[in-house]
């Protein structure tokens, strides 16, 4: 049986123009940026295709494989003849990204360190190369998940996970043989791309430090389901011994050439069951924390402390940190698990009351859908994210079948699709129209637009409609000049669009066959058609029609800053109509 190797996919972006400047890399000497980066600059148009349809045999579907490139046109744009106008409101930049990624869990570590050594340079090459997905977004976990076949902590203090004695000075701090595997592979990670952002989460705190004394705690089964675990939670007399926890980790982690970027304090600190690594946090604990001298030793580190990392629909949880700890949140955490849909029209608010707050996705999982299925859970977690204000995310990405050979997933290309092409410190520039549906619809076109730091842009877009889609993009300032292409349905579809400066050179004109500075592989897919960069025309001249935009809104009701903000709960996921 295939050994499932679960990297968990992340993706960063903030509202109102978020900086992302002086956050930290993990550390290696890899390479470096990629296409979209002044020392890689977009110089004609291009277009890559990936199918939403699992494949059920190699060499039938698009995997990150060419399509046929938007055209450039001068002229009258209109809304008839089929098209679908998109419009890019370039005036208004709103956070900068910090990409996209999977997540470092112990099964990985396991597997990846099976792999016969030429293998496992492939896959490594895979993830993180510039041949490869260039992922440069990662989390990983502190001690064990569920994800692990041994439990442990950093520091049990006992003969077992569940066995440990208080240990007050951390005496018995330790990575352990599967902590310091972790570190050694994040490590390795840094030899094929030297610019990624770290960030760990950790599953529980040493069994000693909570009131219960159990690392897992018990399932323990009622009518009604599993009982509540109340005391599956810190103990908060064992704060100080937290915060040394911490930075004894992170110093750890360096004394192996990792550096860590980003921290959260607890993976869903709202889930306390029993049965896997859990543990109820508090958010005035976490705040406490903060406070009590953990969030001076990340600032003295250069460490981007994150809060919350749980569902949208606990929002209040983030809005309480921030309050409780003035300055000292620079950015929270979200995951994808709400039901029936995760509401990313929460960060929004974080946005407008806490101005200058980076967001994340950081976990989100595909659970491996089957052949022959349709499955978009990559692009619907990763763009809308990105509108309304994160800067990163994470899916399964490969399955290992033996010590000599791997399946790269669909997901694996889907993520590619953003990983590949949005560069870190590009800037998210609001859609305003073309987008339509929601997550509670059955159909959807999800539409993200990010000038990359050559001045290039990539317009990604998820069409989930019944049909292709002939586009007409349009940036506001740039009248009269409009980019035309096919979007196919059932594809997530990204665009690269030369920056003014070289269309102001080669007229976007140069053919596509000379490829982007690196090349890119289709891997199993076939190879498609491709068409040759940006033309001009004067198109368009039969279908003249006036040029209208609407622009999407957030449904929340709470539109007023009070000096403690309460959060609106109440939200409904916003639908944005097209015209």
């Amino acid at each position: 049986m295939p050994l499932s190797v679960f990297l968990l996919i992340t993706v960063a972006t903030s509202a109102y123009a978020q900086s992302v400047k002086g956050l930290g890399v993990s550390g290696g000497n890899g390479s470096r940026g990629g296409i979209g980066d002044g020392a890689h600059p977009v110089r004609h148009a291009q277009a890559f295709i990936t199918d939403a349809l699992i494949p059920t045999a190699p060499n039938t579907t698009r995997q990150l494989a060419r399509g046929p490139a938007p055209v450039l046109f001068h002229g009258n744009a209109s809304a008839g003849c089929g098209n679908r106008m998109v419009v890019v409101d370039s005036n208004k930049p709103q956070q900068e990204m910090v990409r996209f990624g999977h997540a470092w869990t112990d099964s990985t570590v396991d597997v990846f360190d099976s792999l016969e050594p030429a293998v496992l340079d492939q896959v490594m090459q895979d993830l993180f190369g510039q041949s490869g997905n260039n992922m440069g977004f990662m989390r990983h976990t502190i001690g064990s998940s569920d994800l692990s076949g041994h439990q442990y902590s950093y520091d049990d203090n006992g003969p077992g996970f569940n066995l440990g004695e208080p240990d007050p000075g951390l005496a018995n701090f330790g990575l352990g043989q599967d902590g310091t595997a972790m570190a050694r592979m994040i490590a390795r990670m840094g030899q094929y791309k030297g610019d990624v952002f770290l960030f760990g989460s950790p599953w529980s705190l040493p069994g000693w430090m909570k009131n219960n004394d159990l690392f897992i705690a018990p399932v323990i089964e009622t009518l009604g389901g599993q009982y509540p675990l109340l005391n599956n939670s810190l103990n908060i007399k064992y704060i100080p011994q937290v915060v040394e926890y911490f930075t004894k980790y992170i110093d750890a982690f360096l004394s192996y050439g990792v550096t860590v970027n980003g921290l959260t304090l607890q993976n869903e600190p709202l889930n306390y069951q029993g049965g896997y690594p859990c543990m109820y946090l508090d958010a005035a604990d976490e705040a406490t924390i903060i406070n009590q001298g953990l969030g001076a030793a990340l600032k003295e580190r250069g460490i981007l402390f994150m809060a919350y990392d749980h569902n949208t629909d606990q929002p209040v949880y983030p809005y309480r940190v921030l309050q409780g700890a003035p300055g000292m949140v620079p950015a929270v955490a979200w995951h994808c698990y709400q039901g029936p849909a995760p509401n990313y029209t929460v960060l929004n608010d974080i946005s407008r009351l806490y101005p200058g707050t980076l967001q994340f996705m950081t976990e989100c999982s595909n659970y491996l859908p089957g052949a022959g299925s349709v499955n978009f859970e990559v692009a619907q977690n990763f763009i809308p994210p990105v509108q309304h204000g994160a800067s990163g995310a994470s899916m399964w990405g490969i399955i290992v079948n033996s010590s000599t050979t791997y399946t790269k997933t669909n997901d694996y290309y889907m993520i590619g699709q953003f990983s590949r092409f949005v560069r870190r410190g590009a800037t998210n520039y609001p859609v305003v129209q073309g987008n339509e549906g929601n997550a509670l619809t059955s159909n959807q076109l999800y539409i993200m637009a990010v000038q990359n730091p050559d001045k290039s842009w990539a317009v990604i877009f998820m069409n989930n409609l019944v049909s292709d889609q002939e586009v007409v993009l349009s940036f506001t300032g740039n009248g009269g000049q409009y980019w035309q292409g096919t979007v196919p349905k059932t594809t997530v579809t990204t665009w690269l669009l030369p920056s003014e400066q070289i269309l102001g050179q080669t007229n976007g004109t140069q053919a596509a066959s000379m490829g982007p500075p690196y090349p890119y592989r289709n891997g199993s897919a076939t190879s498609f058609p491709t068409a040759s960069g940006a033309v001009t025309g004067t198109g368009f001249s039969a279908c003249n029609a006036t040029f209208t935009s609407t622009t999407s809104t957030s449904s929340s009701s709470s539109t007023s800053v009070t000096a403690l903000p309460v959060p609106n709960t109440t939200h409904t996921i916003a639908t944005t109509a097209t015209t």
